[in-house]
């Protein structure tokens, strides 16, 4: 249990209390006992003194008159006090036998065995006292414990929430009277109003998507028809179209990453596959001499290979475009999967590095938009591992902690 949870103090403070009152009932009940064991002897002494023992047995007192009992009991009890009195010419001894207290008397007179009345009214008043309030104590706790147990599930329903299921249903919590269904309530309010606008926000991009591709699309279909244009200006429009479309495919993506509510489709496969996946979709001439892999040994993760290959595919795309010698390496070592690439540190933030439409100003990054190491941070954070960016010796390095994902 989390030692920083309220349940977990509540359990911290009962103890303690429990423990208290139970400390508290020891020391009482020894007080009573030694309060009874001094007023059994005193008076004992003070009968065999004026000798009205046997003429007092309603108080309590009551002489052992059977010889072979008696050579039981001081054979066999346990011997819990004696004082030898010379002023009074008595040997005092305390003894207990089978839950009974007795005083065995010498003198010169003679030797007498008394047993006492055991336990008074005060240790019974304590006993039931000290049950009462333990009582009221677990009925308290119990009663809190209900109240505040569900936090934990409640908990778990917006860690749900947080990694991206909007489908929690917490109208168990919102039935509830008290503070907690008043926070179910409201949250069951937020998600509707949240779900609401994503599945707008959804509709929009798609649409708008669509209806950017469908002129584009045409555009470059006249441009294609055009017969007295020179071809520089059919490259100039052709490069236009084609940006605009790289931009909207780029916007959609990210925008379907980063919906609360997607699915990943977690299957095993191989990194190496993935790696190489990913550099086939880079449109770029002598590939292999700009990619250099090197692994320690094969990995096989669970993993989206959809998204994980679009993933990868930016950090290379991104490493071999700010190489100074347009060259990325790939190093899988002890499950950490690195790109390197030699060239200067990003006039930006470590955070800045990962947001949208964040860009190097610089011709190396004159074609990008600024959504490649976005997108890639998205897809790794649905897969619960984190990307870290570093500067060292004059290389970008990015890494990735894969052992979460391993099989």
């Amino acid at each position: 249990m989390n030692r920083h949870s309220v349940l977990f103090k509540i359990n911290i403070v009962f103890i303690i209390s429990f423990t208290i009152l139970l400390l508290f009932f020891i020391l009482v009940r020894r007080i009573i006992n030694r309060t009874e064991m001094f007023h059994f002897i005193r008076q004992t002494v003070f009968l065999a003194k004026t000798g009205t023992i046997l003429e007092n047995k309603s108080n309590g007192i009551t002489p052992v008159e059977s010889r072979k009992t008696e050579k039981m009991i001081l054979k066999n009890g346990r011997l819990i006090f004696k004082k030898e009195m010379p002023r009074l010419q008595y040997y005092i001894e305390l003894l207990k036998f089978n839950g009974g207290e007795y005083i065995y008397l010498k003198s010169k007179s003679g030797n007498i065995l008394v047993k006492g009345k055991g336990s008074g009214n005060e240790q019974k008043i304590l006993f039931f006292v000290w049950a009462g309030i333990n009582l009221i104590l677990a009925f308290l706790y119990i009663g809190i414990y209900r109240s505040i147990h569900p936090l934990s599930k409640f908990r778990e329903k917006m860690e749900e929430f947080k990694k991206g299921n909007m489908n929690i249903d917490l109208s168990e919590y919102a039935e509830r009277k008290d503070e907690i269904g008043y926070i179910a309530r409201e949250l069951n309010g937020a998600v509707h109003n949240i779900k609401k606008n994503l599945n707008s926000r959804v509709w929009f991009i798609r649409n708008i998507a669509h209806e950017l591709k469908t002129p584009i699309t045409k555009g470059k279909i006249a441009l294609e028809l055009l017969e007295n244009e020179k071809a520089d200006k059919k490259i100039i429009f052709s490069n236009i179209f084609a940006r605009l479309e790289l931009l909207i495919n780029e916007l959609f993506t990210a925008e379907k990453i980063a919906i609360a509510g997607v699915n990943l489709n977690m299957v095993p496969c191989s990194l190496d596959d993935i790696i190489s996946k990913a550099e086939a979709l880079l449109f770029t001439d002598n590939l292999y001499s700009q990619i250099d892999l090197t692994s320690d040994k094969d990995y096989m993760i669970r993993a989206d290979s959809e998204m994980l290959i679009i993933a990868l595919k930016n950090l290379l795309d991104n490493g071999i475009k700010f190489s100074d010698d347009k060259k990325v390496s790939v190093k899988i070592e002890k499950g950490v999967l690195s790109f390197v690439n030699k060239g200067p540190k990003p006039l930006m933030t470590d955070e800045q590095i990962f947001e949208p439409f964040s860009k190097d100003q610089s011709l190396k990054n004159k074609d990008g938009f600024g959504l490649g190491l976005y997108i890639t941070k998205q897809i790794l954070q649905k897969h619960n591992v984190e990307i870290i960016y570093g500067y060292k010796e004059g290389k970008n390095i990015f890494s990735i902690d894969i052992n979460p994902l391993l099989i």
